[in-house]
């Protein structure tokens, strides 16, 4: 799940808001800096936190969390 988005490093390019297929991560209208919308959202991808060319975008995988549309493989 995305953790957070350092407001310092984040240069407003956009990057993170293209690749975002859940619409996670918007910009803020008066600075263009990158916020986190929609995190119940966030599916883990870490799209985001990969393209980001600031490291900005802090990424954890959590596999105590899994969101609802996705199923578990029961484990043998």
């Amino acid at each position: 799940m995305i953790l957070s988005i350092d407001s310092s490093k984040c240069n407003g390019c956009g990057i993170c808001v293209d690749v975002c297929n859940m619409d996670v991560i918007r910009q803020h209208p008066a600075d263009n800096k990158a916020y986190i919308a929609y995190l119940e959202d966030c599916m883990t991808c870490f799209e985001c936190h990969l393209q980001c060319p600031e490291n900005a975008i802090y990424v954890h995988f959590s596999p105590e969390y899994v969101p609802d549309t996705i199923e578990v493989p029961a484990r043998r």
